[in-house]
């Protein structure tokens, strides 16, 4: 693994940004689906899917010596939920609101540029 130091910082950095939608999304799913334009169970979804990914990362980020294996279950992961964003961009575009549109987009960027970030430092 390349440079291990900065791998740790942007997992942890995965873990935080996960964390906190999950936390937001699970306690006020009903308030954020109407906030975002979105439906419930999107919302819910959301945040247990990111729940996933927090956890992930979060091991990643304890380990002395992070598995590659499970990096590469994150990298891969965060790609597929950078796809299934877009999806869901295109999807739900229409009836969201300003915020969800943004939010949405959000989602693609982060989830995109985390897996590239840590995709850099499989060996």
């Amino acid at each position: 693994m390349k440079d291990l130091p900065l791998l740790k910082k942007i997992l942890w950095a995965d873990c935080l940004l996960g964390g906190s939608t999950v936390v937001v999304g699970l306690l006020w799913f009903r308030t954020l689906a109407v906030f975002l334009g979105l439906p419930v169970n999107i919302v819910a979804m959301i945040a247990v899917v990111t729940l996933a990914y927090a956890l992930l990362a979060v091991s990643l980020a304890l380990q002395r010596q992070p598995s590659v294996l499970q990096l590469r279950a994150l990298v891969y992961a965060n790609w597929l939920w950078t796809i299934t964003s877009v999806v869901l961009l295109i999807f739900y575009i229409s009836g969201t609101t300003l915020f969800g549109t943004a939010f949405l987009i959000l989602q693609v960027v982060v989830a995109g540029m985390l897996a590239y970030l840590e995709g850099r430092h499989i060996t």
